[in-house]
This record gives structure tokens, C-alpha cells and sequence, in this order.
């Protein structure tokens, strides 16, 4: 009876610990900067409806496949290899879709002998603002131009111990303007990296921490196109930092909350809960809900079988406090 009491005990302060952690980040919120015309905006926004729909969070939840983009260091957790997908439906023509591929691995350590817990993903999100108009400098229109933005991640991740993982995640970012002229494109390519670490103290308590967007940059040079006239411009991505926790509760409710800064001095809150209920067989039911700094959003997911593979539908809407419409993401992962 005692050790019960104790457990439901050490249970409730580390709730309030999770609450308290998202209390004493609104304090530094409240002098915020802005990370608004910066480059990498599409890496902003989020990635999966699962995560969307409990308020962008995801540093510190162990065993996803989109800790490709939110923590590396999430992949060992892992327990199936699984194919993710997204859509976003978002206004103004804009579009922003995912397709990845993460995986457990347990190679066996070269000198002890024993298994090692490590993980792989890869991953590539593209995103575009439909067509964009153009105008020469007196104003007049000159024709229809598109743009693509893409980023191709590859992310590795290893556990040091039974309770530590960290994890790296080289990226290549590639934005471009195919079609400027008719006869010349513009592009700009550079390496980035974002790198993680996930720490599980005790056995329902996550704590992560991430850092994106290291040497991230647009570095344009015009000169192939126009000459002596041409420039090179160079178009630093913010770097963001997070730092979370996620707390499991023995009846299937899941609690997050993240604070985010970053070298602009933007800082947002990021908090958000999950309820799954989990009947016999192979289905499951998932409710969500949570806030996006300043945006509220909600969700549900749904486990079910696919040609006997797990396979998972999730749904998020998203309040935006921006105008003019509302988002809404879907996201269907295949697990094996």
C-alpha cells in the first residue's frame, strides 16, 4: 500500500513538474522577438498531424518516426520500421507534404559483444507558394514564376545507456526558381544539421532538448544569369533551440510541453495532450489537443490493419490566428 501511494505520489508531482515547465517559459515569451522574414520558413510550421495537433510538440516523446524532424535522438525508441506520410491543406495555394522512412537497428557492439540500440531515418518535406507574379522595376507584370523549397533529411541516433539517446540529423536544403527565364534557372543548396538528445529518468518521464538549423542557409549568386549586374546574397536561416518534456500516465493519457527560442530571440510555448484508448486487437483510438503558441488546435488519430501491417490515420486542425483560413494536416504511417 505504501509503495502505491508513493507511486501515485511521485506521479503527481512529476505532472506538475511537466505544468510547471510550461508556466516559467511563458515569462521569457512575454519579450519575444520574431523569427517572421527570415529564411526557412516552411521548417517552422511543423511536421505530422499528430504532433500539429497537440501544439507543435514532439522534442521529447521517445519511439516516433517524425523524431526525424523533431528529435533525432527519439529514433532507438523505436519499435517497427514505418513509412510516414503528410499532407497539409494549407490557403493561398500554398503546399507543404512529407515522405519518410525511420527504422530501429541493433547492431552488435564490436567489443563486449552485446546489442547496441541505435536508429536511421530518412526524410524529405517539400514545400511551394503555388505561382508567383512577376514584374520588372517599373512595376509591369512579366509572367507567372513557381518556387520549391526541399529539404532532405538523414538522421542517425544512438543510445549511450538505457536512459540516454543522442541523436544528429544532417540535412540538404535545396530552394529553386526552375522556370525565371527561359532559358536560366536559380537555385541555392547548402548542408544543414540539427542535433537532439532524449533522457528518460524514470520510466513514464522524457526530457528532450534539440538543436535545428546549425549552418543553415540560402546562398544566391545572380551573376549566372545577369551578368556583372548580379549579386550574392546570402539568406541565414534562423537557429532554433528546444528543450521539453513528456509525461506518460498509466491510464493513456499522454502530456508535452516545450519551450522554443531562437538567435532572434523568438520565443514560443508549445504544450499539448493525448489521450489513446487501446481496446483488444489491433486498433486504437487517439484524441488530442493543444497550444501553438497563441493557435489552438485539435485532433484524433486511428490504429487499424493494412494488408496485416499497423497502419495509422491521423488528423489535425489547426486555429490559425493569422488570416485567412485555417489549416488542416493528415498524416497515414505504415509500420511492419
Amino acid at each position: 500500500m505504501q509503495i502505491a501511494a508513493l507511486k501515485i505520489l511521485r506521479n503527481r508531482l512529476l505532472a506538475c513538474l511537466l505544468m510547471g515547465i510550461c508556466s516559467a517559459a511563458w515569462i521569457p515569451a512575454a519579450n519575444a522577438g520574431s523569427n517572421a522574414g527570415t529564411a526557412g520558413a516552411f521548417l517552422r510550421m511543423g511536421l505530422g498531424a499528430r504532433a500539429l495537433a497537440m501544439g507543435d510538440v514532439g522534442v521529447a516523446i521517445p519511439g516516433n518516426g517524425y523524431g526525424i524532424f523533431y528529435n533525432p535522438a527519439s529514433l532507438p525508441y523505436l519499435e517497427k520500421k514505418t513509412v510516414l506520410t503528410t499532407y497539409n491543406y494549407l490557403s493561398l495555394d500554398r503546399h507543404l507534404n512529407f515522405i519518410g522512412f525511420a527504422t530501429p537497428l541493433h547492431p552488435p557492439a564490436a567489443e563486449s559483444g552485446k546489442t547496441l540500440s541505435a536508429g536511421l531515418g530518412i526524410g524529405w518535406i517539400n514545400a511551394g507558394p503555388g505561382e508567383l507574379e512577376g514584374r520588372d522595376t517599373d512595376g509591369n507584370p512579366i509572367g507567372t514564376f513557381e518556387n520549391s523549397e526541399n529539404a532532405f533529411y538523414f538522421s542517425f541516433a544512438l543510445r549511450l545507456a538505457d536512459r540516454i539517446a543522442v541523436g544528429f540529423s544532417p540535412k540538404v536544403l535545396y530552394n529553386s526558381f526552375p522556370d525565371l527565364t527561359e532559358e536560366e534557372s536559380l537555385s541555392a543548396t547548402r548542408l544543414g544539421f540539427d542535433a537532439g538528445i532524449l533522457v528518460n529518468p524514470w520510466r513514464e518521464l522524457y526530457l528532450g532538448a534539440q538543436a535545428r538549423h546549425i549552418n543553415a542557409q540560402y546562398r544566391w549568386d545572380t551573376s549566372t544569369i545577369w551578368g556583372d549586374d548580379g549579386t550574392t546574397i546570402t539568406d541565414e536561416f534562423p537557429r532554433i533551440y528546444r528543450c521539453g518534456a513528456a509525461y506518460y500516465f498509466d491510464f493513456g493519457l499522454l502530456l508535452a510541453g516545450e519551450f522554443e527560442t531562437s538567435d532572434q530571440e523568438d520565443n514560443q510555448i508549445h504544450a499539448g495532450a493525448e489521450y489513446s484508448f487501446k481496446p483488444t486487437g489491433p486498433y486504437s483510438f487517439d484524441l488530442r489537443a493543444g497550444y501553438d503558441d497563441k493557435d489552438l488546435a485539435f485532433g484524433f488519430g486511428f490504429g487499424f490493419l493494412v494488408w496485416k501491417l499497423q497502419g495509422q490515420l491521423d488528423y489535425a486542425y489547426q486555429i490559425q490566428d493569422v488570416p485567412p483560413y485555417d489549416s488542416q494536416v493528415i498524416s497515414f504511417s505504415v509500420s511492419f
